[in-house]
């Protein structure tokens, strides 16, 4: 069983929670585990294993379900390349999308990174060495690309290639901002385009915001410390679940603690000369945006 519907991005605009809620739908399917990510029309180590590897690894547990997806916020990114993957697959396939004022979703994507110790720059200087640090990656990191904060953001040019492959009706947008002001009403919505029930309710999931980190540099030192474990205990203590199941003795408590006292609850905000940076970077981008949503986006500034 394959799905008929994808939750492909944009990254950090809000899609885990959208995934946490319409899974809560009977007729609904998403994998039960939600991290990672399956990201099999992007990662090409992924795509190559198969269209069975595919099915086999995410849709096993499928029942009776109506809709069934999954959720890979690199999709949208992805542009041509993995349109073009997803229509050979999935010719029929309904995607979702959800886009976020691309100057908040850019601030994010990069508290996202520094929280998973990958980044040590402060935010201007990130951005300023953007293309340098892109070009010379290699590797899977060549094409995850965690430094590429800015290219995530360019919606209009993304959707675009899209609609080369796919017919508009099966491209369904949602405004992250009109999702976190009024769910029940963005969840009607994707259940009416996933043609399920469109009056049930599901419950709110939590919020989903990165934690702040105080200093990047000893959170990418946390990272190198507990390898292949960071990720987990960084979802534990922002779960407010005990991280301690993942330490291996207890001579790793003190680092632990060290981490956890390295993070912070409080949402920081962007600084107002990378706002007004961003504010011009991306309005080309989002004029043309405009032809193409049904929703205003005036207010991302």
């Amino acid at each position: 069983m394959l799905p008929n519907f994808l939750i492909g991005g944009a990254a950090a605009a809000g899609t885990s929670f959208l995934s946490a809620s319409v899974t809560q739908h009977p007729e609904i399917y998403l994998p039960e585990k939600l991290e990672p990510e399956p990201h099999f029309f992007y990662k090409s180590w992924e795509y190559e294993k198969g269209a069975k590897y595919y099915e086999t690894n995410w849709f096993s547990s499928v029942k009776n379900e109506k809709a069934i997806g999954e959720r890979s916020s690199s999709y949208l990114f992805g542009g041509t390349e993995v349109a073009k993957k997803i229509k050979a697959l999935l010719p029929d396939a309904k995607l979702i999308f959800v886009l976020r004022n691309p100057i908040e979703r850019t601030w994010a994507n990069y508290r996202f990174t520094v929280l998973n110790g990958l980044e040590d720059l402060p935010f201007k200087d990130a951005l300023r060495n953007e293309k340098n640090r892109i070009a010379k990656q290699s590797g899977k990191w060549a094409e995850i690309q965690p430094h590429n904060y800015t290219g995530r953001g360019f919606y209009a040019r993304q959707l675009k290639e899209y609609l080369r492959f796919f017919p508009a009706k099966n491209i369904l947008l949602i405004k992250s901002e009109d999702m976190g002001s009024a769910p029940q009403e963005a969840f009607r919505k994707v259940f009416d385009f996933l043609e399920v029930d469109k009056n049930y309710i599901p419950s709110v999931p939590s919020n989903f915001t990165s934690l702040s980190v105080k200093d990047p540099a000893r959170q990418m030192y946390f990272r190198k410390y507990f390898g292949d474990r960071f990720a987990r205990i960084i979802e534990a203590i922002r779960k407010d679940k005990d991280p301690l199941a993942y330490l291996q003795d207890g001579t790793e408590k003190k680092t632990l603690l060290e981490l956890m006292d390295n993070l912070k609850g409080v949402k920081e905000e962007t600084g107002k000369e990378e706002r007004a940076y961003l504010q011009d970077f991306f309005q080309d981008d989002m004029n043309e945006l405009k032809e193409l949503v049904k929703f205003s986006i005036e207010d991302w500034r």
